[in-house]
């Protein structure tokens, strides 16, 4: 852009959508270099600024739109732009240069930015405007879920594709069992083949979700017992809810209205500097139609963001398409397509009980890939594909056998942002940064990052990028006979005070039954126990955030888990001394009853994972995933109550 005039007016850019797009787009704005002012007012139809729309799923465990927000009103001021919330545009007036809003208002534009984004998509199902029918895309749509699910105990989600497995996975986050429904022969039929969808049906059914593919819904009728969905293969389900979650379609009718080119199919048709058929009018994200594709992604949609804050300072970076590979966590199993995934060429298949791998080769090099399950080498592959690499036939050959690809040294040529620890989220560029400080040992890179101090299987990695070989590599986490002892008398303790009633009250002052009975009976003996219970119960926890604090990341993490669970037994034996066994009543009952819950549920965590090298496998993981959370839930209310017990025997 020229250098212009001081006193030239500034440059108006009026974006239509406050989305993930628009709001990357005023990121990447803010960054350019403009040679003039920029006047930029954003207009969204939602009430709330901008958040993430991908972990909608999120909402549904703490319902606040904070949870999700990408940037408040405040944020949007500090870069000296204008966001108007809850207020649609109705009509562009190309021949002005203006928009109106809902209010009649007009707003003169120099530059116009379509981010609209999309819609759900909702098929011609008769009764599908029945109450407790619902579509799954905004927080408007989450809260009216959430309400309606109050007390009720099923769902039907149709679709099987990304966002109706996100349904599901927010509805059985309310606690309902969810059933999914497809009408194409297999789940997320874009991306998966038919073997690959086999598997992550397997995989869902584990988790608690029933998957029901070939069928379609033809009537939805309303009954006292709650929804009758009829299907094409004369069948009937009986649900609570039912959430449409079929697909999206571009949010194209503003443009459509302003007589700008459309797809034959919905869309916008955007050139590669992201123009309209009106060169003034841009448009971005999942409205835009660019060489005859839509991008369902947010990724495409923060490359056109980019491209186009670029465009605007007279850049020269153009918009050549995306790539279609994603990787996605869905009910917490691993989805990858990578390449030409769906291609024609040569397919290697490894297929197992809890994953599935292809890979796609064209003249036996590297050219797609898809992956469902678990795999440390996913990154690995996506790096194959898209430097093409040559795959040879003892590689394919070990491929199918047992599931891997040959590492070589692409290590080094991973991308600065590709998470080398996923326990503690530390990327290849901190490290590599770390290495240049002078960090040339495993254990020099974990001090420094924490990287590897957690399950140790990123070591391997982190002995490749350093250059370090040897025994440093190789990393098991210790004290699981110690963890698994303790676990186990902790268990023990639990429920003996579950089954076990009240110590009795001595018969006579001269026994020693009497003097040990102080404990529980006398007020100094009731406040040493009772304050070395919650000071081991805070020792306790400290250890538990031995993977958030950097401090605290010392010595090996089996040893560390070992001693949270003796400090919980110890604290289990405090308890005994502290109340002779006895519950209580009122407020003690509830502490009581969190105290040995919280125990309870740590000793079976401890001892799923001090036995899981004796038992794998998905349910394994999921008992250990399962009691792991209730660990943590349990201690949620037992600050408070403790809080308040110790205000009562100071106070009453």
């Amino acid at each position: 852009m020229k250098p212009s005039h001081p006193e030239s007016p500034p440059l108006r850019i009026v974006i239509v959508g406050n989305g993930m797009v628009s709001h990357r787009f005023c990121d990447e704005l803010s960054k350019a270099k403009f040679d003039q002012k920029l006047k930029v007012d954003i207009f969204g139809e939602e009430p709330h600024p901008a958040y993430d729309r991908v972990h909608l799923t999120d909402y549904f465990k703490n319902p606040s739109p904070e949870t999700l927000s990408l940037g408040n009103s405040d944020w949007y001021s500090r870069k000296g732009y204008k966001l108007h919330c809850g207020l649609r545009i109705e009509k562009i007036d190309r021949e002005q240069k203006t928009v109106i809003d809902a209010a009649g208002q007009s707003h003169p534009y120099d530059k116009l930015v379509l981010a609209t984004g999309s819609y759900p998509f909702v098929p011609p199902i008769e009764g599908s405007d029945a109450p407790g029918v619902f579509v799954y895309r905004t927080i408007a749509d989450a809260d009216a879920i959430i309400r309606h699910c109050e007390g009720k105990s099923s769902a039907i989600v149709l679709g099987g594709g990304l966002l109706g497995l996100e349904a599901a996975n927010a509805l059985k986050e309310l606690g309902l069992s969810a059933t999914v429904v497809e009408f194409a022969n297999g789940l997320m039929p874009r991306q998966l083949n038919q073997d690959a969808s086999l598997v992550l049906e397997q995989q869902i059914r584990q988790l608690g979700v029933t998957p029901l593919v070939g069928k379609g819904a033809q009537k939805i009728e309303r009954s006292n017992d709650g929804l009758l969905v009829s299907f094409n293969d004369d069948t009937k389900l009986l649900t609570d809810i039912l959430v449409v979650a079929a697909g999206v379609r571009p949010a194209d009718q503003l443009a459509r209205d302003a007589d700008l080119n459309l797809g034959a199919r919905g869309g916008i048709i955007v050139n590669d500097q992201l123009q309209t058929s009106d060169p003034s009018i841009y448009a971005i994200g999942e409205c835009a139609l660019h060489r005859g594709q839509i991008y369902g992604f947010v990724a495409p949609g923060y490359q056109m963001a980019e491209v186009l804050a670029d465009q605007l300072c007279d850049g020269s970076k153009t918009y050549q398409g995306s790539d279609l590979s994603c990787r996605l966590k869905l009910l917490g199993i691993e989805v990858s397509t990578f390449g030409d995934y769906l291609g024609e060429g040569r397919t290697l298949v490894h297929r197992s009980p809890t994953s599935y791998r292809m890979i796609v080769l064209k003249r036996d090099c590297f050219a797609g890939g898809t992956v469902v399950g678990k795999w440390d080498q996913t990154h690995q592959l996506q790096l194959a594909i898209k430097e093409e690499r040559f795959m040879t036939p003892s590689e394919q050959a070990a491929f199918e056998k047992d599931g891997q690809i040959p590492e070589g040294d692409a290590l080094a040529d991973w991308p600065n942002n590709a998470i080398i620890c996923n326990c503690t989220q530390t990327t290849k560029g901190s490290l590599s940064i770390c290495i240049s400080s002078g960090c040339k040992t495993v254990s020099s890179l974990g001090k420094a990052t924490g990287a590897g101090s957690v399950c140790g299987s990123c070591r391997p990695l982190l002995a490749q990028l350093c250059g370090e070989s040897g025994q440093e590599a190789a990393y098991r986490p210790k004290g699981r006979k110690s963890l698994s002892t303790t676990a186990t008398v902790a268990l023990l303790a639990c429920l003996g005070f579950l089954l076990l009633a009240a110590f009795p009250e001595p018969q006579s002052v001269q026994t020693l039954y009497f003097k040990i009975s102080k404990l529980w009976h006398e007020s100094l003996y009731k406040q040493v126990s009772g304050y070395s219970m919650a000071g081991l119960s805070l020792l306790a926890l400290l250890l538990s955030a031995r993977k958030r604090v950097r401090f605290l990341r010392q010595g090996n993490y089996g040893w560390w888990r070992a001693a949270h669970a003796i400090l919980g037994t110890l604290c289990l034996a405090t308890l005994v001394a502290h109340t002779g066994l006895d519950f209580g009543k009122n407020l003690n009952l509830w502490l009581m009853s969190c105290f040995v819950g919280l125990n309870l549920v740590g000793a079976l965590a401890g001892l799923s994972i001090a036995m899981e090298d004796r038992f794998s496998g998905p349910w394994s993981r999921r008992i250990r995933s399962l009691v792991t959370k209730a660990h943590i839930l349990f201690f949620w209310p037992y600050p408070v109550l403790l809080g308040f017990h110790i205000y009562k025997a100071y106070a009453y």
